[in-house]
């Protein structure tokens, strides 16, 4: 049955791929509204049989998959023949979303996005993962509006896909106050009666507080995007220039200028990205406009899916308790990290309330141990840690003599609303990674850099946003602010100090800071926020 299916699949693959090549573009919006209209039309509404594929076809397909692909909810590991058939669904379902987007079907399109994100983790993580939050009938409008209101920053969810068909985004704004619901019943084709046959949300127009919106760049191809992030982050590492700005501002023309007139309609302040492929591994934080980087207009933060994030906020008015452990002495034929010291030191007795475990005494012993004596609102660790992009079993978290391997973090159950891993020498996060971490930790939130970082230029960012986090609306916010404290050069690293943390002495950093310059991108948006960003 699995051979047949597989069989099958691939021909369906083959078929779609054919139609949905060409998608038909919209001639409703003038360039004089959208300059860029060519390139980003607003969505058409078209019938399945103008050049579509029908969505029920491919439902169909989900639903035979799903029953071969032990569709259990409960959190249970995969075998390696059911994670690959997840994985198959997971393709399904973006192919599903990008046929409702295509009919302006947008909370449908969103709901299939999320199961496909969804279906993806699973099949790399080989484990069925519990959805935390359920289909929504207009793209988590009414979410996004909540914690809008919670934070006071406006609040825009993103969801970013790229493909051989193009590069879309579909956009979720917050509702001015006078704003009236979004419709989307108008330009459905069929909806009803699908939704009814499968179960997934019918959309009411009396029940959206934003207005979700879709664009669409038809030349723009998942190979052509790869390109331009690989060398954006090659050219990041050169500290000595500023060689990485055309590939940051063909990114932002991507993926932020087509939304701007909507996201400055609403006056957004934080940007939730949810985001396939290789555009995980780049921060949109140092996407720049020609004039200004995205983290000087917003704050920004990345998530597996909505539906695999409690967006939820931490009692504020608590400090909370902080684990920091790290490594600074060389092991296992690592570098050693002096910097991890100071960094650990410093959060733990003079920034925040916590216990220190450095060096030998950093175990996974002493790690289990800890969080099941006490719980700790953050677990920060200083060390090496390697992610790699297809294998679970190969990422790993460097201890004292020992790693702790990706298949075994979730065992350690590190129950806690903040996992920062200030790791350092090795790049962090490769695609599915960082998303995996995230969601099979147990930490609602994980930070972390996307790149082989300095270990000079990590502690003052880290001590830095540690220093706002207590009093600042959001995660993603204290981030963005430690973020512009590096560039404005409000925090720098002057005569063997760390100098200029808010409202802080100067810190002794008896480190070598030759070639650091923390202005530069490369140190201040290394690291990236994925989950609950509240």
């Amino acid at each position: 049955m699995r051979y047949f299916l597989l069989w099958f699949l691939s021909l369906m693959f083959a078929m779609m791929s054919l139609s949905f090549s060409k998608p038909a573009r919209s001639q409703s919006n003038s360039p004089s509204q959208f300059p860029d209209s060519q390139r980003y039309p607003d969505s058409p509404s078209r019938n399945p049989s103008s050049g579509g594929f029908n969505p029920l076809i491919i439902l169909n397909l989900i639903n035979s998959l799903s029953r071969s692909g032990n569709n259990d909810q409960q959190q249970v590991d995969l075998s390696p023949d059911i994670a690959e058939i997840r994985g198959q669904i997971g393709r399904l379902y973006f192919l599903l979303a990008r046929q409702y987007a295509a009919q302006n079907q947008l909370p449908q399109a969103c709901n299939a996005l999320e199961k496909g994100y969804g279906a993806e983790l699973e099949a790399y993580l080989h484990k069925r993962m519990r959805s935390l939050n359920p289909d929504s009938d207009d793209c988590y409008a009414s979410e996004v509006q909540r914690i809008s209101q919670l934070t006071g920053s406006p609040t825009a969810l993103i969801y970013v896909t790229t493909s051989k068909g193009g590069l879309e985004l579909i956009g979720v704004p917050p509702s001015s106050p006078n704003k009236p619901a979004g419709i989307f019943s108008r330009t459905r084709i069929g909806a009803k009666s699908l939704q009814e046959k499968f179960g997934l949300p019918i959309s009411q127009t009396n029940q959206s507080n934003g207005t979700p919106f879709r664009k669409v760049a038809y030349n723009v191809t998942t190979e052509e995007v790869d390109r331009v992030i690989i060398d954006f982050r090659n050219n990041l590492r050169d500290t000595s220039s500023n060689d990485f700005l055309p590939q940051s501002q063909q990114l932002y023309d991507w993926v932020v200028r087509p939304m701007e007139p909507e996201l400055e309609k609403a006056q957004v302040k934080t940007l939730v990205f949810v985001m396939n492929g290789n555009l995980r591994v780049v921060p949109p934080a140092a996407f720049h406009d020609g004039k200004r980087y995205l983290v000087e207009k917003y704050a920004v933060v990345t998530i597996p899916s909505w539906q695999l994030t409690e967006p939820n906020r931490p009692d504020r008015a608590l400090i909370p308790q902080i684990l920091a452990m790290g490594l600074s002495e060389s092991v296992e034929g690592w570098s050693p990290l002096p910097a991890t010291k100071v960094e650990v030191e410093t959060i733990s007795s003079q920034v925040l309330v916590g216990k220190t475990f450095m060096n030998s005494a950093f175990t996974k012993d002493n790690l289990r141990s800890q969080i099941s004596s006490q719980n700790f609102g953050i677990i920060h660790l200083a060390t090496h840690a390697k992610f790699v992009k297809n294998s679970p079993q190969e990422s790993f978290i460097q201890f004292w003599g020992d790693r702790l391997q990706m298949n075994q973090i979730s065992k350690m159950n590190l129950v806690t609303d903040l996992l920062t891993l200030s790791a350092c020498e090795t790049a962090v996060g490769q695609n599915l990674g960082l998303a995996g971490l995230a969601v099979d930790s147990g930490a609602k939130s994980v930070l972390a850099s996307l790149w082989t970082v300095s270990d000079a230029g990590t502690a003052p960012l880290m001590i830095r946003f540690y220093r706002g986090l207590p009093t600042a609306p959001s995660k993603a916010i204290a981030l963005q602010e430690a973020q512009l404290a590096f560039l404005r050069g409000e925090v720098t690293i002057k005569n063997n100090q760390i100098i200029g943390v808010k409202g802080f002495p100067n810190i002794p950093f008896l480190i070598d800071t030759r070639g650091v310059d923390l202005k530069h991108p490369f140190f201040w948006s290394s690291f990236t926020l994925v989950g609950n960003w509240l």
